[in-house]
């Protein structure tokens, strides 16, 4: 669980340092919008592989599962939100910043995985 909730944290920290410190700073728009886009890509994998551990389920490790739930989560924030949230606006760049997330996010897992073994 370790493996999830400590990377679950730090990104989480570094979105409301991002929220709240760099945007307001600098008035960077890459920074606020595909920036918590891509850290919410890896916020999400460390939220679903969390609770499949507590369902005593195998988390997902592969690119396949990785990128299927990663897209269906982007989908659903930039087509289906906007449908009944006034103020979100659908953006197809935000899909890809979530997917690159999490796949960061994954090969930082999977080269620690390499590290330890060797």
């Amino acid at each position: 669980m370790r493996r999830y909730a400590v990377p679950g944290a730090v990104i989480a920290g570094l979105y409301v340092l991002n929220r709240f410190v760099l945007v307001p700073a600098t008035g960077w728009r890459l920074l606020a919008w595909h920036g918590a886009d891509f850290l919410a890509g890896g916020l999400m994998l460390c939220f679903l592989n969390g609770l499949l551990l507590l369902a005593r389920r195998r988390p997902v490790g592969r690119v396949l599962p990785a990128t299927l739930f990663l897209l269906a989560c982007g989908l659903f924030w930039e087509v289906v939100t906007p449908l009944y949230l006034p103020r979100s606006v659908g953006d197809p760049r935000d899909v890809l910043a979530v997917w690159l997330g999490g796949m960061c996010l994954l090969a930082f897992w999977r080269f620690g995985d390499r590290r330890r073994r060797t």
